[in-house]
This record gives C-alpha cells, structure tokens and sequence, in this order.
C-alpha cells in the first residue's frame, strides 16, 4: 500500500508490482499477488507514463480497474 515516509500514513494508492521489488519487504503491506490474468498486467505494465515525483511513473491516461475477484489462499493450487 502506498504511503508517505510515516508508516501509519497508508490511503487508499496500491503499487502493482511487475516483478519483485525487495526493497519494498517488510516496509509496506502485500495484500495478494496474480494467479491470473497475465495479460492484463502487461497492460498496466505498458501504461504510457511521464515524470513525476522524481521518476517515470505517473500514467498519462487513468488506468482503471473495473474488477478484482479476492480468493483465499486455500483456494488456490
């Protein structure tokens, strides 16, 4: 979950990491990871983005997610 340097900071901005991010362990909550739809990340990962905040990494156009389905763990093989 996204957050200024206070750790209690945290609002309602997620990252959606493509690839690990190590530096991020144990600094910010992981609320799940992908078991599907591949396909969509790649597209969220191709975003057309510009500079802001010092780096890459603002979309120029807003990306939505219009669905997210949440399974247990258990759920999953």
């Amino acid at each position: 979950m996204a957050r200024e340097m206070d750790s209690d900071s945290a609002g309602s901005q997620f990252f959606i990491c493509l690839a690990p991010v190590p530096r991020l362990d144990h600094q910010y909550t992981t609320f799940g990871k992908l078991i599907k739809g591949d396909d969509v990340l790649e597209k969220i990962g191709n975003a057309p983005v510009t500079f802001a905040n010092g780096e890459n990494s603002k979309p120029t156009k807003r990306v939505v997610i219009n669905k997210i389905d949440i399974v247990s763990a258990d759920s999953v093989k």
